[in-house]
């Protein structure tokens, strides 16, 4: 799930900035989509398909801050163009996934301002006594669990902050830590449907449970963050012996963070408003069973429930929390996004693709996720994960209808967009939000070569131990 308020806006913009080039970029990309899609041989409301899809995916790569006028454009083009009717497109932008991230937008930012966040990650970091490997762990630990509890950009708002602080107080390097806890929080963000936007997509398309996100993905999540913790540790081990008197001193100021502030009725019931909505999340399956309600109702409902719960209890700011806390924008973008991502099933494009790539795998099971895992991994951490994820998706129910067995492939898909996310530094948004507060606060941003000597290293480990974990769990005839 994604929260994105005016401070990440702020660094968006100066993290993507336009250049004069991206127009260029742009054109000589959709020239080789179309020119390697016309060798399938497609129809013309195919190609006019791929091509506003394609336009969407690299708009939003190379014009950030112009994604939502690509997404809308690109709609009203196939809609003019007669490709897909009204009524089937707005079917196909996804209501339920919008009601259920508005809800929990909601949520999240009554809980944010709340205080609840800021005073148990400071009391968390207070225990670490001063040695700069607990420190680290620490950080990194609670990003993955934050993330997988809530999303992604909070997390790296809240940890970016606090990392900041603590680096200018204690006098170091706040690089490590950054970039160790972004990394984590990318891998944590898989270990439920609640923490990237990518695993809301992948549960709704896909009918999956909050219960089978607890027993294939957060294992996986966990372990990929066991193995990364010593990767990183490592990587940094001359950086960590250097912080290890300095950062002795000053630490236990985390705990006037603890001492300064103070809860009110409303905070406390923001706070078990949440952990209501998480145990109702939790529960999801044997709800709906009980209840008799098609499956995830309880998944919507939840969260629907637990924001109007929270605008009641905050009704002298109720108005404020919907206008600041939700990102129409983003959600927006995600509405016509699904729309563009329809188009190409609705045309038979994915249909065309998925007969191609079982035509390269013979059907082979296991090359079936390779083909999957590793372009999908490549792709996410230069692209936004979630246009690449939309596009995917329709493919898989496609190879599905071929008879081939697609249930590990939507955990494939998972973990390839989420892991890969820690390749680049655009490859999620939490990395977009890590890089723009390091400059927000004048420190010398990341360069790329010292991202992505961790960023490969991480990527490629994560990626393939969550391969063979599923082959493991669910193997394949090779």
């Amino acid at each position: 799930m994604v929260k994105i308020g005016s401070d990440l806006r702020k660094i968006e913009s100066r993290v993507t900035r336009v250049t004069s080039r991206n127009s260029l970029y742009l054109v000589v990309t959709l020239l080789i989509v179309g020119s390697i899609f016309a060798l399938l041989g497609p129809t013309f409301e195919q190609m006019i398909g791929i091509l506003v899809f394609a336009t969407t995916v690299a708009g939003t790569l190379l014009f950030w801050r112009f994604r939502l006028a690509f997404a809308i454009g690109g709609v009203g083009v196939i809609l003019l163009l007669g490709i897909v009717q009204l009524d089937l497109m707005i079917h196909s932008m996804k209501m339920e996934v919008v009601l259920f991230l508005v809800s929990m937008m909601v949520i999240i930012e009554s809980l944010e301002r709340s205080g609840f966040l800021r005073v148990m990650v400071a009391a968390l970091v207070g225990r670490v006594h001063g040695q700069p490997k607990r420190l680290m762990v620490a950080l990194m630990c609670l990003g993955a669990v934050l993330a997988a509890l809530m999303d992604e950009v909070t997390a790296m708002l809240l940890l970016g902050t606090l990392i900041l602080d603590l680096s200018t107080n204690l006098g170091v390097d706040a690089k490590p830590y950054l970039l160790s806890t972004v990394m984590a929080i990318n891998i944590g963000s898989a270990a439920t449907l609640l923490g990237n936007p990518i695993g809301v997509l992948i549960a709704f398309g896909a009918g999956l449970s909050f219960d089978e996100f607890l027993v294939w993905a957060t294992p996986i999540a966990i372990i990929a963050l066991l193995v990364t913790i010593p990767i990183v540790i490592g990587w940094y081990r001359k950086a960590l012996d250097n912080d290890r008197k300095v950062i002795s001193r000053s630490i236990d100021g985390a705990g006037s963070v603890i001492r300064g502030h103070s809860f009110g009725r409303s905070d406390w019931m923001t706070a078990a408003v949440f952990v209501a909505v998480i145990a109702s999340i939790v529960a999801q399956s044997r709800l709906e069973n009980l209840l008799g309600l098609p499956r995830n109702t309880i998944l919507v409902a939840a969260p629907m429930l637990g924001a109007a719960s929270v605008l009641l209890a905050k009704h002298e700011v109720a108005k404020e929390l919907v206008e600041s806390g939700v990102d129409w924008w983003t959600l927006l973008f995600f509405v016509f996004l699904f729309g563009a991502a329809a188009t190409l099933e609705h045309t038979g494009t994915t249909l065309l693709i998925a007969n191609q790539i079982l035509q390269v795998t013979g059907g082979n099971d296991f090359l079936l996720s390779s083909v999957l895992t590793w372009p999908v991994m490549l792709f996410s951490g230069t692209i936004d994960n979630v246009p690449l994820i939309a596009g995917v998706i329709p493919i898989i129910f496609r190879l599905g209808e071929a008879g081939v067995n697609v249930y590990a492939l939507w955990w494939t898909i998972l973990f390839a967009g989420c892991f890969g996310g820690n390749l680049t530094m655009v490859g999620s948004t939490a990395n977009i939000v890590a890089v723009g507060l390091l400059e927000k606060r004048g420190h010398k941003s990341f360069s790329m070569r010292e991202w992505i000597g961790l960023g490969v290293l991480v990527s490629v480990s994560t990626v393939l131990l969550a391969q063979m974990a599923i082959l493991l769990r669910n193997p394949y005839p090779i």
